[in-house]
């Protein structure tokens, strides 16, 4: 998938920053600028002289809270300045005649803290740099001051951030790759989630890119169940601590990567899962972040179209990620249900024991051998009143644990969904190609307005065996043609996908597909008995169109197309198989093979 600034920009890149900004010593507070209403430029006027500085010159630190942009780098120039907001106004009146006296981050966090000593004493401009959530806050010892992105009780009960309130920082409720012990690891590994999706959302500090990067290190597939590579827990620690060590050493090596003419990422040591990309060492962190974000401008209606589409995917991707997360939680709630009728049955049973406006019963529990359990009362109701509150617990508990399962796989197909299109999107050689990816996601009801909760699945679209038929509006998929006659296609789409598997692929031609994670379906028609070069060739074209596509190596299954099957009311690009063999190839195109792309 495309990579953004905000994927990119990890706690170690932060931690990378950081060390910059403690490089310049002390610095005096020199203007505040706003070029856009989420990005912010603090100047810095450098008292000394650090190497590559010259002493009394201006650094431009600026701060970005846009979602799929997220970050704070020294810019090479200064970008051009809107009319200071009042967040502007409110930098410029507190830290006149200020100066930076400190710079803390946290170990594997992503909040940035700049201590500057000004007329009233110490305040804190605190970057705090987590995608969507992002957010740039100006913090002295009673509590906010302002910040850029105000965020109500109504918008997030549970951290809103106001002026006059007490700053809580985000929540660190996850073990980080520096007090990790092998066992707490092996635990966490106990998950049928993919390896590096399990390591990035149980370890702080890790991002999607960092997971991936550990399990190559480790010799392991990214996309394999995590379960599975429970064994692996002590050299996966390794890794880990490896890292955890650098970032305490503050060995940097900032590196851009480059996809052809085009930077396709950014990061704060060489990193061997962009293997498949051209790296350039780099002077600083900040370097690399600016020349990433100036080189990525578009350039043209094709790219300009590529990142807008890109970064409404993203969005509409992490908001289902977010409801899965809060989904699982409920049913993990709903299938405790039977305990609520359990303490339901023990308060009517032990009504006599409880005294008026006794907050809690102590009764012995006959479902699990006699022993204590204290069951939480409401003081202001009769016992019979407090069993019924828990008999109706149990009820909705048991209905909200009918319904999720559903509700669950429903919003994971749209995730993968989704995940498919940014690989789509990444690797789209035409506007064409871009517009009917977005088709294919609003006729499947994943992206633009959602439909309400009971018309989900009545107003889904499922596409009709005429509707897989129908050529798109855009170019055919890609075909390469082999020397020796045989032909391989790739989906540009959902639709495609759905088009080339199941119109145009004959039962024994061979279908392929990158294993556990997002990209194209690929045939393989070789007119015979394929070679084993044809189908190493065709695994590496669907490596290529992967989300793996930047790995070194890929697992890609392939099975006769007689073998994959679409399931009832599935949405585009949804299959199921069985039968498969899994081949590990290096993605890529085939070599020297002729490639065509017909206009439908």
């Amino acid at each position: 998938m495309p990579e953004t600034t905000a994927a990119l920009f990890d706690s170690l890149v932060l931690a990378a920053v950081a060390a910059e900004i403690r490089a310049l010593g002390p610095a005096r507070y020199a203007g505040v600028r706003q070029p856009s209403p989420d990005t912010v430029v603090v100047n810095l006027a450098v008292s000394t002289a650090p190497a590559g500085t010259v002493r009394g010159a201006v650094r431009h630190l600026l701060c970005c809270i846009h979602p799929e942009m997220a970050r704070i780098h020294f810019a090479a120039e200064l970008p051009a300045a809107e009319r200071l907001g009042p967040f502007g106004q409110l930098i410029r009146s507190r830290l006149a005649e200020g100066h930076l006296a400190e710079v803390d981050q946290p170990p594997f966090n992503r909040v940035l803290r700049l201590g500057f000593d000004a007329l009233a004493g110490r305040l804190w401009l605190v970057a705090e740099l987590m995608g969507r959530h992002s957010n740039l806050l100006l913090v002295d010892g009673r509590g906010v001051l302002g910040a850029l992105k105000v965020v109500t009780a109504q918008m997030s009960p549970r951290r809103p951030v106001l002026p006059g309130r007490p700053y809580r920082p985000p929540p660190a409720d996850r073990p980080t790759p520096d007090t990790l012990e092998a066992e707490h690891l092996r635990g966490l590994l106990q998950s049928a989630q993919p390896l590096a999706r399990r390591l990035s959302q149980a370890l702080l500090g890790v991002s999607p890119t960092l997971a991936r990067e550990i399990a190559v290190r480790v010799g392991l597939d990214p996309a394999m169940p995590a379960a599975a590579a429970a064994d692996s827990a002590d050299r996966l620690l390794q890794v880990l601590r490896e890292i955890s060590a650098m970032l305490a050493e503050g060995a940097f090596s900032p590196t851009v990567y480059t996809d052809g003419d085009r930077p396709a990422a950014f990061a704060a040591f060489p990193m061997r899962v962009f293997a498949g990309l051209t790296a350039h060492p780099v002077g600083t962190m900040s370097e690399a972040i600016d020349r990433f974000g100036r080189e990525r401008a578009p350039a043209s209606p094709l790219e300009a179209r590529r990142a807008e589409l890109a970064a409404t995917v993203g969005a509409a991707l992490a908001k289902r990620e977010a409801a899965l997360e809060e989904h699982r939680r409920a049913l993990t709630e709903a299938e405790a249900a039977d305990r609520y009728r359990v303490m339901g049955d023990l308060v009517l049973t032990y009504a006599r024991a409880a005294r008026p406006r006794d907050p809690v019963l102590r009764v012995p529990d006959h479902t699990a051998g006699g022993a204590e359990i204290a069951i939480p009362l409401d003081p202001a109701l009769s016992p019979s009143e407090n069993a019924q509150k828990y008999f109706r617990r149990y009820a909705k508990a048991r209905a909200v644990g009918r319904a999720l399962p559903a509700r669950i796989a429903e919003v994971e197909a749209e995730a993968r969904a989704l995940r498919d299109a940014l690989v789509q999107i990444g690797t789209a050689a035409a506007t064409d190609d871009l517009r009917e990816i977005q088709e294919d996601l609003a006729a499947a009801g994943v992206l633009g307005r959602r439909p309400s909760r009971s018309r989900i699945g009545r107003d889904r679209k499922t596409p009709t065996r005429r509707d897989r038929s129908r050529p798109a509006a855009g170019a055919g998929p890609r075909r390469f043609h082999t020397a020796d006659g045989a032909t391989i296609l790739a989906g540009r789409s959902a639709r495609e996908n759905d088009r080339i598997t199941f119109r145009e692929a004959g039962p024994d031609d061979l279908w392929f597909h990158a294993r556990g994670m997002a990209g194209a379906h690929v045939i393989l028609k070789a007119g015979g008995a394929p070679t084993e070069e044809h189908i190493t060739a065709a695994a590496g074209v669907a490596a290529h169109y992967s989300e793996g596509r930047h790995s070194p190596q890929v697992a890609v299954d392939w099975v006769a197309r007689k073998h994959v099957r679409k399931p009832r009311g599935a949405g585009p690009g949804a299959v199921t198989y069985a039968g498969e063999r899994t081949l590990l190839v290096s993605p890529a195109l085939p070599e020297g093979a002729e490639r065509t792309r017909p206009r439908g």
